[in-house]
């Protein structure tokens, strides 16, 4: 990313820059996933198995060290995640007017790869994030003028949202347990769920016991990616296809197998191939957003007079 000049003849972009007028914003950043978004312990496991400098170009816009590892003690904040011009800056010179707010890491193509290995283009027939798309298209059925900022920096709120919060996915995620079924549908949310990532999806799991130290996943809401061709595009590469995430809307009901005693959503970070790999414990990478006993669905027994 090469940013435009400063605003207001300052010297550069710097996070101590901005801090000088802004401190609150960037106290606030400072606590959200975007200061972090490169060095967080799950981006930093999924590139050892990626391409570094693909996913480097969104979780550290303005960094210069592309390569994977530890960073060097006393890196900037720049090479660490999303710094404030990589929202708020122009692109290229000072008559670039700055887009849609990290709208282009939030809504981009798969690579499309020479058989070396090389990226040449993001293709343009099936997206890998689409979730501008999704509460644009949300916003057109509905009527709503919310802005993504409404949302995901309520206030102004430079903490900001998303997956790092786990409470708000909480409060996103709306279950009822409703003769012998879940019901499962999204609360004030403008775009699939989960939305993002195609790594990320949701699992209802159901236990015999509270613990959930054997559970058994009965649903999965996410994406199905896989190589194949996809017209007009010549060469094949990855793409979705099957996608079972929440959409705004109604609810979706997913039936509970019999006898089941309780169940409880699962939000995961990644894929359920990295899962399996052993390279992320549970705890990192699985966030449980609803638990509770299910109803009992037995007849109650007649009293005898």
């Amino acid at each position: 990313m090469e940013v435009g000049p400063a605003p207001h003849g300052l010297p550069d972009w710097s996070v101590q820059r901005c801090a000088e007028c802004h401190a609150p914003q960037v106290e606030a950043w400072k606590r959200s996933g975007h200061a972090t978004a490169r060095t967080d312990d799950v981006f930093q496991v999924a590139i050892t198995e990626d391409r570094p400098a693909w996913c480097v170009q969104c979780h550290a816009p303005l960094a210069r060290n592309l390569e994977r590892g530890a960073l060097p003690t006393g890196s900037p904040p720049e090479e660490h995640g999303v710094t404030c011009a990589g929202c708020h800056a122009p692109l290229g010179d000072a008559k670039a007017a700055p887009a849609m707010p990290c709208a282009g890491c939030h809504q981009f193509g798969f690579p499309v790869l020479q058989g070396d290995g090389q990226r040449v283009r993001l293709s343009d027939t099936q997206w890998q994030q689409d979730t501008v798309g999704e509460w644009t298209r949300w916003r057109k059925q509905t009527g709503d003028t919310r802005h993504c900022t409404s949302c995901h920096m309520p206030r102004g709120d430079h903490g900001l949202g998303g997956t790092r919060r786990t409470e708000s996915l909480k409060a996103a995620l709306v279950v009822e347990a409703v003769d012998g079924a879940l019901l499962l549908s999204t609360r004030d949310v403008g775009h699939a769920f989960p939305s993002g990532d195609v790594m990320r999806w949701v699992s209802v799991e159901v236990s015999d016991q509270p613990l959930f130290e054997s559970s058994r996943t009965v649903a999965t809401l996410g994406r199905r990616i896989e190589v194949r061709s996809w017209p007009p595009e010549p060469l094949p590469h990855l793409g979705a296809v099957e996608d079972t995430r929440l959409l705004p809307g109604p609810p979706r009901r997913i039936r509970m197998p019999a006898g089941a005693r309780y169940a409880r959503v699962v939000y995961h970070l990644v894929s359920r191939e990295q899962e399996d790999s052993g390279l992320y414990p549970p705890g990192l990478s699985q966030l449980v957003l609803w638990a509770a006993p299910l109803p009992s669905t037995r007849t109650p027994l007649e009293r005898k007079p």
